[in-house]
């Protein structure tokens, strides 16, 4: 059941995207197995570059196994430097592509609402959506600025900017005297052994 709902969306996302299609067909045939804990689902791709539930007992060419933090990071974020943390298993090109192909599609949301409460109204539920996302991530940066001048400044928790830069120097300036002590008893040392 769930193998076939997560199917019709993503094939829903593929339906306006033929170039993703296009680039899943090499692998029709195939099978792969996405893990998101606690759920997983396994996929054949089609001879049109669409995925299908899979034929329970198949063994699957690819396991990819991702933390619903990490699917945020790819889906949401569009966040590239999460897809070196993604586990794999079996054939790493055709879970490479497939990674690359899903992270790379977007829901027209606009689109698909326009089908059931016409244009005027989805652009208007897709501004207000829009708006919602910049006020939390506005909300999210001011909050994050706040409890660090409060650890910072406030509570002294955490050392401020200036500090690490006086602190830096600091470390700087000591090892400079301990490489000049070093190099004058390496000298004094060499010039008694020249006497002695």
């Amino acid at each position: 059941m769930l193998d076939a709902l997560a199917a019709a969306a993503i094939n829903h996302l593929l339906q306006g995207a033929a170039w993703a299609r296009e680039r899943m067909v090499p692998f029709a045939g195939a099978s792969v197995r996405f893990h998101l804990p606690p759920a997983s689902a396994t996929f054949s791709i089609g001879e049109d570059g669409t995925l299908q539930p899979a034929a329970s007992g198949v063994e699957p060419a690819a396991i990819i196994r991702l933390t619903p933090a990490l699917a945020l990071r790819l889906a949401l974020l569009k966040d590239e430097s999460a897809r070196a943390e993604v586990e794999v298993e079996g054939d790493a090109a055709l879970a490479a592509a497939l990674t690359r192909i899903l992270g790379a599609l977007s829901w027209d949301v606009e689109e698909d609402l326009s089908r059931m409460v016409g244009d005027v109204a989805a652009h208007r539920i897709g501004l207000a959506g829009r708006a919602l996302l910049d006020w939390q991530a506005a909300l999210a940066a001011n909050v994050a600025r706040s409890v660090g001048e409060y650890l910072t400044e406030e509570r002294a928790v955490v050392p401020g900017r200036e500090a690490l830069h006086v602190f830096a120097a600091a470390v700087d300036e000591l090892r400079d005297d301990t490489q000049r002590l070093e190099k004058r008893i390496q000298r004094l040392a060499s010039a008694a052994r020249e006497r002695g």
